[in-house]
C-alpha cells in the first residue's frame, strides 16, 4: 500500500514541508532522518519511513505495539484485542474497521493528528 496514497497525494512541496517539520534535513538529492545515525534515503524512501512513524505512534494511542521493523523499514504491530501481529497496512484496515470507518478516512486523520502535533 502507498501510505501516501491515503494521505491525499502529498504535492512536492506538501512532501518537502511535512519531512522539514519532522526534523529531515536534505543532502543533496537525499534526506536524512533526526535520528542521530540515520541513513539518508531518497525523498520517496524519506516519506515513507516518516509516515510509518507517525501512523505508528497515533495507533499507539489507539493500543497498537510496534513489535519492530523489517530492514526495508516495514512496521509490524501487535494487535491490542488479541496480541497477533501484522503489518501497518493490515493494522489500519483493523483499526478502521473498528471505528466503522473507510480506511483512506481514518489514515488522513491519523496523518493529520501528526502534523498538528508538530505544529
Amino acid at each position: 500500500m502507498r501510505l501516501e496514497r491515503h494521505v491525499g497525494g502529498l504535492s512536492k512541496e506538501r512532501k518537502l514541508t511535512y519531512l522539514r517539520e519532522a526534523g529531515w534535513v536534505p543532502e543533496g538529492k537525499q534526506w536524512r532522518g533526526p535520528g542521530v545515525e540515520a541513513e539518508a534515503f531518497p525523498l520517496s524512501r524519506a516519506l515513507h519511513h516518516q509516515l510509518t512513524a507517525d501512523l505508528c505512534a497515533a495507533l499507539g494511542g489507539r493500543g497498537w505495539k510496534i513489535n519492530g521493523y523489517s530492514m526495508r523499514g516495514y512496521a509490524q504491530l501487535v494487535d491490542p484485542k488479541d496480541a497477533s501481529t501484522c503489518a501497518l497496512p493490515a493494522a489500519l484496515r483493523r483499526q478502521a474497521r473498528r471505528d466503522g470507518c473507510p480506511v483512506r478516512e481514518l489514515t488522513y486523520a491519523l496523518f493529520l493528528g501528526a502534523v498538528l502535533k508538530r505544529q
